[in-house]
Order: C-alpha cells, then sequence, then structure tokens
C-alpha cells in the first residue's frame, strides 16, 4: 500500500485571488494540480462547516467561487476520489494572491495479485445498484445549482445559456419513473450564431429543445445511476440496469481512497465481439456500503466507422461524468457534465456528395453541465417550490424572455459559475463581449 501525505502548494504572483466585495462577499479562484503538475479536472470544493455549499473545477482544474463574507473562519475542502481531501482555512487565503495553485497528491492501494473475475465485478456493479435505495435520499429534496447549455456547429461554439436552477426530486424510489421538476431563477444567454438551414429552423421551432428537457436532449436523463430504469441504448445512454449489463463487460481495476475510505474502481470496457461502437468507461463504489461516489463513461467510435456523429476533435460519439455527494448520510446529484451530437443536421449542407468525400459537416453538438450549489432538505424550505413557477416540459430555454439580472450573477455569493474554457470564449465573442451579449438578450 503506497500512501502520500497531502501537500498545500500556494505560488503567488502579481494580483489579489481572495478579495472582499463590496457587498462583503469572498472570491475565491485558482487552480487545481497533481503531484506531476498536472490539472486535476472536477474537484469538488465545499465550506467544510456546510457540506451542503459547493462547486466544482472545470475540465482544466480551474475554479472560481465566490463565499459569504461570514465563512472567513471556516475552510474549504477539496476532495476527489483517487486523492486525500485537503482543507485550507479561508483566513490562510485573505491576503494570498491570484494564480493559487492547489496540489493534491494521490493516495491509491495497490490490490494484491488475485484473480478477479468478470462476474464477480458484475455482482459488485448489481450491489451497488440494489443499495441505491438506502444509499440515495427517499425524501423530497431541492438541488440548487448552475446550468450550463453549449451548442457546437462543427467545430465552432455558436451559442451559450447559463442559468441558476431548482432541480425539485420525491426522492428516489426504485421502479419509480417520475420525472424531476425545475425552476429557473435566473437566465443569461450569448447570441446564438448557428446557421440552420430552413427545414431545421423549423423544427427548432415547432420542437423546442434544451437541456432541462427534450427525452434524450435533457441533461438529467443521462444520470445513469438515479434513471437506472431508463430504456438503454448504446448509441445515447448507459442505465445501470441488465440490458446495459449484458452489452459491457465489468472488472475490478484498482483500488483508491475518497477522504479516508477505500473505493473500488470497476472499469467498463466492449465485449470482446464489439464492433464500431466501443462503451468505455468506470464506476467508483464506496466499498463498507456499494455507494456509487462517480461514473465516467463514453462511446468511442472506431475510425473505420461511417457513423458521422463523432464529437469534432475526439473519438466519442457521447460522454458523460456523473458525481454524487454525501450529505447528512444520504448521497445527492452533485455534478453532471455530457457531451454529444444533437441528432440535428443541416440537410442542405451535408448532401450526398460530401457524404461520399467522407465530411462531416453540418452537424450540431451538445456540451451540458449541472453543478449543485446547495443541497436543501428542510421541508418549510422546499414549500417555496410552488406549481405554478415550475418550467413547462415543452419550452426553450434559449426563446424565453428574461431580463438579465447582472446584480444577480455578479452577487451569486454561494457558488460562482464554473470558468469556461478559452476556445469557447474566443468563438462565441467573435463580435462582441459575452457580458454585452447578455444585455442584448433580455
Amino acid at each position: 500500500m503506497k500512501i502520500f501525505s497531502l501537500l498545500l502548494l500556494i505560488i503567488v504572483t502579481n494580483a489579489r485571488l481572495l478579495t472582499a466585495q463590496s457587498d462583503n462577499t469572498l472570491h475565491v479562484s485558482g487552480k487545481i494540480l497533481d503531484e506531476n503538475s498536472k490539472a486535476v479536472a472536477y474537484v469538488n470544493l465545499h465550506l467544510a462547516g456546510d457540506p451542503s455549499l459547493g462547486t466544482y473545477s472545470n475540465a482544466s482544474g480551474q475554479f472560481m467561487l465566490l463565499l459569504p463574507g461570514s465563512s472567513v473562519a471556516d475552510s474549504i475542502v477539496f476532495s476527489c476520489v483517487g486523492f486525500e481531501s485537503l482543507a485550507v482555512p479561508v483566513k490562510s487565503l485573505l491576503y494570498s494572491k491570484d494564480s493559487v495553485f492547489i496540489k493534491l497528491i494521490s493516495k491509491t492501494y495497490t490490490l494484491q495479485a488475485v484473480t478477479i473475475s468478470p462476474d464477480t465485478a458484475l455482482s459488485i456493479v448489481r450491489k451497488s445498484v440494489q443499495r441505491l435505495q438506502d444509499n440515495l435520499s427517499n425524501n423530497k429534496n431541492i438541488l440548487q445549482g448552475f446550468f450550463r447549455e453549449i451548442i457546437r456547429s462543427d467545430y465552432t461554439y455558436d451559442r451559450l445559456i447559463e442559468a441558476a436552477i431548482d432541480v425539485f426530486d420525491n426522492g428516489y424510489k426504485p421502479k419509480d419513473d417520475s420525472e424531476l421538476k425545475f425552476k429557473v431563477r435566473e437566465i443569461r444567454k450569448s447570441e446564438d450564431y448557428r446557421d440552420l438551414d430552413w427545414e431545421l429552423a423549423i423544427l427548432n421551432y415547432v420542437q423546442p429543445k434544451n437541456g432541462l428537457h427534450g427525452h434524450f436532449e435533457s441533461l438529467f436523463t443521462n444520470d445513469y445511476i438515479r434513471n437506472n430504469e431508463n430504456f438503454y441504448s448504446l448509441l445515447v445512454n448507459a442505465p445501470l440496469n441488465e440490458e446495459f449489463f449484458q452489452d459491457v463487460t465489468f472488472s475490478l481495476d484498482s483500488s483508491v481512497y475518497y477522504g479516508t475510505d477505500r473505493v473500488l474502481c470497476i472499469g467498463i470496457q466492449p465485449k470482446a465481439d464489439a464492433i464500431g461502437l466501443f462503451p468505455h468507461g468506470i464506476l467508483y463504489i464506496r466499498e463498507k456500503d456499494f455507494a456509487i461516489l462517480e461514473m465516467q463513461y463514453e462511446v468511442e467510435v472506431s475510425a473505420d466507422s461511417e457513423i458521422p456523429f463523432v464529437i469534432p476533435g475526439q473519438k466519442n460519439m457521447h460522454s458523460t461524468v456523473i458525481k454524487y455527494q454525501e450529505y447528512n448520510g444520504k448521497f445527492y446529484l452533485s455534478f453532471l457534465h455530457r457531451k454529444s451530437f444533437r441528432f440535428e443536421m443541416n440537410s442542405s449542407k451535408y448532401d450526398k456528395s460530401m457524404k461520399e468525400a467522407g465530411k462531416k459537416e453540418g452537424h450540431f453538438y451538445h456540451e451540458l453541465l449541472f453543478v449543485t450549489n446547495e443541497i436543501i432538505t428542510e421541508k418549510h424550505k422546499l414549500q417555496s417550490f410552488r406549481r405554478k413557477e415550475r418550467q413547462q416540459s415543452d419550452e426553450d430555454l434559449y426563446s424565453t424572455r428574461w431580463k438579465y439580472n447582472a446584480d444577480f450573477w455578479k452577487g451569486y455569493n454561494v457558488v460562482n459559475e464554473r470558468p469556461l474554457e478559452p476556445s469557447i470564449v474566443k468563438d462565441i465573442e467573435r463580435e462582441a463581449s459575452l457580458n454585452d451579449q447578455f444585455k442584448k438578450s433580455n
């Protein structure tokens, strides 16, 4: 067994990292690295004094967090599967500068030389699904969080929607297909630079689809852990049910730690006779109670396949990351990220001659994100989710008329949005800054 102690490395450069805002909020930002100075993606950050409040770093390890001034005496906890958790006092960062780097050191456990059969790994997965009734919350709750939808046209990012939303859940009940309910608190959006042909423009108007609703277009249908009873299709999803289990092979690859708990790493591989599409992924299952902490999943398309729906610059047709967080002895969805094609195509821009030439232009892709900022379980607070405020299933987020509330976004004082990747910002700011586009899209 190889155990590393924690290390916090703070590199100071020019400007302040943590500053008190005029409204007495504290602004924290930085980047999270491993011991080899490589970015650690999707690291959870939360207040030690209130684990229900938190956010995640982005794919490049960057994070941005707004905290109330009262949290100055608290600590920020950084946690990620495979790394020992690290608590950093907020006060120790008060007079630091920006470009702070939080360095996490991995903590792994090497499995003894024993043979683990695929059936053994599958039995572990099955048991974890059976234990969902005990591990997930069975009671009503609200997840207040940050939602982002990005649409990409071939190799260019063309549209951005960001929203503060409430997700109302009646609680997990096996074989219960009750849908989540959504309340949009605030929206901000960019210009829409998509170049739609007339057919797709009409379809987009008649059948609005967005990341909150729209069958497989919805981000939340891709929570394969909670929605394990959903219909399985290799082309679009991977719910943890028997249909999916028959299509893949599981293996117990290694064991790591999450805090002080040992976590089993269950690999997901394609069957030996798979052709064209190859599923890959990993499940992180806590050994002591079989709680599923995280699932990563993607479907790779073979190089000689004629399937055109591949995310540009990648080998996958879709990829998903799901994370759950423990709060008061139960687990709640804390992070959900999805990249996929949208089943849309400009027919006038993708004809037979283009297909024969091997071109794949004319496709649209989704990148969707939800990060839980606060978990609400108190009964009196759940009453605030009134029926009349729920978003209708046929309502298009982008078309919704909404006054841009700059003060809200500036003072989003619990958890702020994750930093956008520079390439996305560059594409969408081709004609005007995002802030100017937010104002214009009132």
